[in-house]
């Protein structure tokens, strides 16, 4: 176990709030470049431990699961400074902090270097992630639940849309998304063909019928 060699008989508990950042308020855009945040290796001296990311392209989420919004990409290399960890024994994720931005990293692609015993439990306070569409090529989108309705717009291919419902709960032919046109938020309905959902964060989506 990777935390066998941590001290558990005192186990403290510090709330995410006392060290969030403004990254964690943000709604999260799926279409945006995230940033490529590191730590100077001055940023770990004098420190008894740290972690090292083994991995490229390593996401740096607001909470310890897949679910929640990732904040920052992390290259092969990055040195973390570690703040808490989940409590978890087995693959447990760590609350770190780099470049100025604070969040999470699983386990399984970092390395431990020097001594992270007595590291506390942190409060999880992500941002779960919203269901959303790729739409890969420009789509119309209806003002209701039929290509024999009203084209409200067509929305651009090659990006992700946030999806408020669908007509069915199980196997939909339609969602009804949050786009931009002609400078103004909308919400219309797209053929579900013309997409891909995903929703990592395991929202429930409504069902509407119009």
């Amino acid at each position: 176990m990777r935390l066998s060699r941590f001290f558990f008989s005192v186990v403290l508990t510090v709330s995410l709030f006392a060290f969030g950042t403004a990254a964690f308020a943000q709604e999260y855009d799926p279409n945006a470049e995230l940033p490529r945040p590191v730590n100077p290796a001055s940023a770990i001296e004098g420190l008894s431990g740290y972690l090292i990311v083994n991995t490229d392209n390593l996401f740096l989420r607001t909470g310890d699961r897949a679910r929640y919004s990732p904040i920052a990409i992390l290259d092969g290399g990055t040195r973390l400074i570690v703040r808490g960890y989940n409590g978890r024994e087995e693959r447990p994720w760590w609350n770190v902090e780099v470049g100025g931005y604070k969040g999470w990293v699983t386990d399984e692609f970092v390395v431990v270097r020097g001594d992270l015993r007595g590291t506390p439990i942190a409060d999880v306070d992500g941002t779960i992630l919203s269901p959303a569409l790729y739409i890969g090529y420009a789509a119309p989108i209806y003002d209701i639940l039929s290509p024999a309705g009203e084209v409200i717009c067509s929305v651009a291919g090659n990006r992700f849309y946030q999806v408020v419902a669908q007509n069915f709960s199980a196997d939909p032919t339609y969602f009804k998304i949050r786009a931009t046109c002609g400078g103004a938020t909308v919400e219309g309905w797209v053929q579900a063909i013309r997409g891909i959902l995903r929703n990592s964060g395991g929202v429930t989506i409504p069902v509407l019928e119009s």
